[in-house]
């Protein structure tokens, strides 16, 4: 099922983690321009649903988009601001596609989009064995030790995997994509053949 403005939103928020997400609210409540957001109603907020859902009553969903990407850009968050550009299309105008460069790619997706970022949602929510993985990324030195600790003292396997995406990953770029990639397809292979084939 293609997704909606909606879920495009909720995948960028989600992407942000929650120290994105307080910037972006605090750039939020400073905005002059009509309509407001009240404060009040972002104190409310508690996850990225949350957001979503006061991005699309406050501006509808054609205008959420662009002023997503204004303050997504404003906070020092490019990357996230093309990919909802891309991936929502309302705002091309503000952020401009780059032109697809290999034809082979699918045309739903930005040429260059990593398997990693295009299932990151999918892969927060159902990676179960993040431990082996930080095992084989810490033999592969993508991690450190101490990432390696702080992304274990985690409760839960979603926040050890957003840890892990929005902190060394996200630092060591392609390469470290690349490395978690191959981790994922020895620990968690039924997983990424049915992302693959997604």
């Amino acid at each position: 099922m293609e997704k909606t403005v909606k879920d495009h939103l909720q995948d960028i928020f989600d992407d942000l983690g929650q120290e994105g997400q307080k910037k972006f609210k605090s750039k939020l409540l400073d905005r002059r321009e009509e309509p407001r957001v009240r404060r009040a109603a972002v104190e409310k907020l508690e996850d990225a649903i949350d957001l979503t859902t006061l991005m699309v009553n406050t501006f509808t969903e054609t205008g959420a988009v662009p002023v997503t990407v204004q303050i997504l850009k404003a906070i020092g968050f490019h990357e996230q601001a093309n990919e909802l550009t891309q991936n929502a299309g309302q705002s091309a105008p503000l952020v401009p596609s780059p032109a697809p460069s290999n034809n082979h790619q699918s045309s739903t997706a930005p040429p260059h989009e990593h398997f990693i970022d295009r299932h990151r949602i999918e892969l927060i929510k159902r990676v179960n064995n993040v431990n082996a993985i930080l095992d084989e990324l810490l033999q592969m030195n993508v991690i450190t030790d101490e990432n390696y600790s702080a992304i274990c003292a985690e409760k839960t396997s979603q926040e050890k995997m957003r840890k892990l995406l929005m902190g060394p990953i996200k630092s060591a770029g392609i390469k470290g994509k690349d490395s978690l990639y191959k981790a994922l397809k020895d620990t968690e292979r039924c997983l990424i053949e049915d992302l693959e084939g997604q």
